[in-house]
């Protein structure tokens, strides 16, 4: 056998051996928690607006203001699920984009693990903005 016949024989024996593991996984029988790979915010971790997470949310960044209108508008309670999903509806100003219009890289559950100390009141905004807390 020639060096390259050994080389496709390797590599069609690798994904076997991947298509094999992939299967494996999908038919686990490991009931997941809802917890994605947000850094810590599960996504069934619930959210609800503070009193004054309207007018204190312009302390925020744009990304977190979204996520801010985003739970105002499904009625100031949601998860971090529901957060993902009206994200990738959402059209106008409240998409999820920059201010140029450029989609955001990152998911709401993203940015909620970056900000989610200041966004609960645990840390302040800045030094000059203070605590100001979003959600609970």
């Amino acid at each position: 056998m020639d060096n390259k016949a050994k080389d496709r024989l390797a590599v069609k024996t690798a994904t076997a051996n991947v298509d094999k593991r992939k299967a494996e996984i999908t038919n686990s029988s490991v009931t997941l928690t809802g917890r994605g790979t947000g850094g810590g915010v599960a996504l069934n971790m619930s959210l609800t607006l503070t009193s004054t997470a309207a007018s204190d949310s312009i302390l925020a960044p744009r990304q977190v203001q979204l996520v801010i209108a985003y739970l105002e508008h499904l009625g100031g309670t949601a998860t971090v699920q529901d957060l993902n999903n009206f994200a990738e509806k959402c059209e106008g100003v409240y998409a999820w984009n920059t201010s140029s219009g450029s989609p955001y890289e990152q998911t709401p559950q993203k940015i909620m693990a970056k900000y989610m100390r200041q966004m609960k009141g645990l840390d302040a905004w800045s030094k000059s903005k203070g605590i100001k807390p979003l959600v609970s």
